[in-house]
């Protein structure tokens, strides 16, 4: 993997988390404007926080499960050609 792999990782991943923790938040601030709004307390709060984990997680896995199908498909792609390399 060069700089430009590396640096796009980098990026990746460190976005994965600022998005989980955007989800949960927004979620978390949600649910108090409604538990405001509506005079009770913890429950709309406590709802936000373990939906927006529930969303946030739920994505954090799609997109690592998408990663891993590109990483193998680039390894693979890579094996092939240091075979035919080889031959060469």
């Amino acid at each position: 993997m060069g700089d430009r792999g590396l640096s796009r990782s980098i990026v990746t991943y460190s976005s994965m988390g600022i998005q989980l923790a955007a989800t949960v938040t927004l979620f978390i601030l949600g649910g108090y404007w409604l538990d405001t709004r509506y005079d009770s307390s913890p429950v709309f709060t406590s709802l936000g926080a373990f939906l927006g984990m529930a969303i946030g997680f739920y994505h954090l896995i799609k997109v690592l499960k998408n990663i891993e199908k590109i990483e193998k498909q680039e390894k693979e792609k890579n094996a092939g050609n240091e075979k035919r390399i080889k031959w060469l």
